[in-house]
């Protein structure tokens, strides 16, 4: 594969129906933007809870005026580890909330500033940090999910056998009921080979470590009752599209319950988040039920 294929295949804005690569990011971007000041405006929130120590370590709640048993929703965005933000995450807000779901989107050091491991170690200090807020209020459940290289950062929490045991041993893990992986990248060797890589400087062993779909990489424990969510659209890279099958047929193994989407309709990487505005969309509906049952 030549490098200009594997950089298209890699592009998700390249395979959107409705616009060209530049109109659809600038679209995504306004969108988020303008969804992001309605809920600020609308919905109750609190933001800028820190879990760590730097500026981006840092997440935002939605629907603090919910019951303290209300489920909670935690999102986390995409950017190829290098681009957004949480402020940029906040779709799933108005939908969740009015059906009694908090939403919490977690911020993360971006690269080139900090490796792709750094991150993996924020997002599980983020979870472990929301998990014990979670036990504290007594939350009935707590979900996590994932867009695009969000996604590859939500299913790390299920890679990580030290960090499962240690959830356990504090008494969180039980609460962890759903993890939920849309338009995900589970493979970084193909990254190498594109302008991505740039601020990644992705080496072997990251590559090795962090690649889950490997055949090699082994999943942490068995969770109990936990319902995995593996989602793509049709309308995005066949590479990304490739990915989710292989993400789902890798928890197959370990997780008590599955579902793996292809969402028809000329949905794409982009509007897949979009969509989850809409309380009769596909994803939207199987979400909000899921946490329900």
């Amino acid at each position: 594969m030549s490098d200009s294929e594997s950089e298209r295949l890699l592009s998700p804005s390249k395979w959107s129906k409705r616009f060209d690569s530049i109109q659809l990011e600038l679209h995504y971007y306004n969108f988020v933007k303008q969804v992001t000041e309605d809920v600020r405006k609308t919905i109750k929130h609190k933001l800028d809870v820190p879990y760590g120590t730097t500026e981006r370590t840092k997440y935002d709640v939605y629907g603090t005026d919910l019951p303290k048993d209300s489920p909670i929703f935690v999102f986390i965005h995409g950017g190829y580890w290098q681009e957004s933000s949480k402020d940029l995450a906040t779709v799933p807000v108005p939908v969740f909330v009015r059906n009694g779901i908090k939403v919490i989107t977690v911020g993360y050091d971006l690269c080139p500033n900090v490796k792709i491991g750094d991150i993996i170690t924020e997002i599980k200090m983020a979870v472990e940090n929301i998990l014990q807020f979670a036990l504290n209020l007594g939350c009935r459940n707590v979900w996590v999910a994932g867009h695009s290289a969000g996604a590859h950062l939500a299913v790390s929490l299920l890679y990580d056998k030290q960090w499962l045991d240690e959830m356990k041993k504090q008494e969180y893990l039980h609460l962890l009921k759903g993890v939920v992986l849309i338009s995900g990248v589970y493979n970084l060797t193909p990254l190498v080979d594109t302008s991505y890589n740039t601020a990644l400087k992705l080496t072997k062993d990251e590559i090795e470590t962090y690649s889950f779909n490997a055949p090699d990489v082994k999943i942490g424990v068995h969770i109990d009752r936990l319902k995995t969510i593996v989602v793509v659209g049709e309308c995005d890279s066949p590479w990304f599209i490739g990915q989710s099958r292989e993400c789902a047929q890798k928890l197959l193994t370990v997780v008590d319950n599955i579902q793996y989407i292809l969402l028809r309709e000329n949905v794409d990487h982009f509007d897949i988040v979009e969509k989850l505005m809409d309380e009769e969309f596909i994803l939207t509906k199987t979400i909000l039920n899921s946490v329900f049952n």
